[in-house]
């Protein structure tokens, strides 16, 4: 027995130590940063990102106008200080200005989405005033020389389809298909690239895990299914976007191009001596970073959890269906066993380090570690999104100049990075946090909607302008 113990002692050491070895941190020494050193590809997309329910305005036929005016079971407002986005940052009566605002800074690319339920308000009725709208907003894109990067579904869905259940029902991909094969019909002449989602895992860990977004249920299960349902909703968008987008809108010899967009946290045990904390950091990330982008390696999504989940849905052909791969990212965060908590662990940043205001630590190693976890898929990587909130000039400054730069490191070791957006183009409404988060490079006075350049901005202008002028 003591032999036992001691072999298998002996054991979790040998894995602790290898577990240190195969997940390693990244350092480098930012006061060195000089940006007049920096090369990127050619053809290299700068950009801003925004979401059409957060800066659009009068959103009112989908799921999130409902639940910024329901409660929750103890009558508290589900958005912060009762916000409603109401007009949000009136973008779509403002975009011409936006857009100059935008290349005023000097990028040349805008990642933007578009609302299904204002293009299909009901089943089947399709909006040509609203695909009007968005037809003359990519041409005035094309007319500034900034290439449009169209997300089709960014969180929101229309409410005659979250009565339905949304993602939960096997026919949303049905209806995914029908919005998707008609938004590339009315835009596919303006429009090369395409994300079908933005943040899938987001979108279901918050709406069917945690409940604090819509339909608000904590049932993994679900979660699952609707994760499921949205890979085989992309695999169809892509063939449809494929057949459908046949106009070159940039001169570049490639009509279409077709992505998903994956948020990135980075997990590390909060003890790394401690095998415990070990397990739990690796079932997060496999939860959350791994388990979706396995599909697209295996064409099997599978989504377990030791004995409370074990979810498989066979996909063949998924992994054919990505052009290019986008990358969010923001922080890190640390994790540790503990049976009292939620899914038996307890989640927080790393104290010795900067904190936004949405209290996420500032780390911009991890962005390098992001963009090598999807390096082995062998298509174009774009950043596209990351973005601070706060309201400290100087620690905006860094955060932009210091994450740009472990962007430009990862390029350095040949991962094959072709675009970066900044989050956001202005400040806007922020879900859950409602308008009191502001992510914008642009501030936003809410009572008149006057646009101001934020203080700690001209770092990510000047990197632009210097990069450009080097384009190789």
């Amino acid at each position: 027995m003591i032999n036992f113990l001691l072999l298998f002692l002996f054991f979790c050491i040998l894995l602790t130590i290898w577990l240190n070895f195969q997940h390693h941190d990244v350092k480098w020494k930012d006061h060195r940063i000089n940006i007049d050193n920096y090369r990127f590809p050619k053809g290299f997309l700068w950009g801003a990102a925004t979401s059409a329910h957060q800066v659009e305005g009068d959103c009112t036929n989908n799921d999130w106008t409902a639940w910024e005016n329901s409660y929750d079971n103890n009558a508290n407002p589900h958005i912060k200080n009762s916000d409603k986005s109401g007009k949000a940052s009136d973008h779509w009566n403002r975009y011409k200005d936006d857009l100059q605002l935008l290349k005023d800074i000097g990028c040349n690319s805008y990642r933007f989405s578009v609302e299904w339920s204002k293009l299909l308000p009901q089943p089947g009725a399709w909006s040509q005033a609203a695909a009007d709208h968005y037809i003359e907003m990519c041409a005035t894109m094309r007319d500034l020389n900034i290439e449009p990067n169209l997300t089709l579904h960014h969180f929101t869905l229309p409410q005659w389809l979250a009565a339905k259940g949304g993602f939960e029902h096997p026919d949303s991909i049905k209806y995914f298909a029908d919005y998707t094969q008609r938004t590339a019909e009315a835009l596919g002449p303006y429009v090369d690239f395409w994300a079908t989602f933005n943040e899938p895992v987001v979108f279901a860990f918050l709406g069917w895990v945690r409940g604090i977004w819509p339909p608000g249920k904590q049932d993994l299960c679900l979660a699952a299914r609707v994760l499921a349902n949205i890979l085989e909703a992309h695999q169809q968008a892509y063939h449809i976007l494929h057949k459908t987008v046949l106009q070159d809108a940039d001169g570049d010899g490639v009509p279409c191009r077709v992505g998903i967009v994956k948020s990135i946290t980075v997990f590390d045990p909060a003890r790394k001596w401690w095998l415990p904390d070990w397990l739990t950091t690796l079932t997060l990330d496999r939860l959350y970073n791994s388990a979706l982008l396995d599909a697209f390696r295996t064409e099997r999504f599978k989504f377990n959890l030791f004995n409370t989940l074990r979810f498989t849905k066979e996909l063949p052909g998924l992994s054919d269906t990505l052009d290019w791969i986008g990358v969010n990212y923001y922080t890190q965060f640390l994790t540790k066993i503990d049976l009292k908590s939620d899914l038996n662990m307890r989640i927080y940043p790393r104290k010795k380090l900067a904190k936004t205001d949405m209290d996420w630590a500032v780390y911009p190693a991890g962005l390098y570690r992001a963009l090598r976890m999807v390096q082995s898929f062998g298509v174009p990587i774009y950043v596209t999104e990351n973005g601070i909130a706060t309201q400290d000039d100087q620690l905006r400054e860094r955060y932009i100049s210091q994450h740009i730069d472990a962007m430009h490191e990862a390029i350095l070791d040949n991962i094959d990075v072709q675009g970066y957006y900044y989050w956001s183009l202005m400040d806007n409404f922020e879900w859950a946090e409602g308008f009191e988060k502001r992510f914008g490079l642009y501030h936003v006075d809410y009572r008149t909607q006057k646009r101001s350049l934020k203080n700690g901005t001209k770092i990510y202008s000047d990197i632009i302008r210097q990069s450009q002028s080097t384009d190789e």
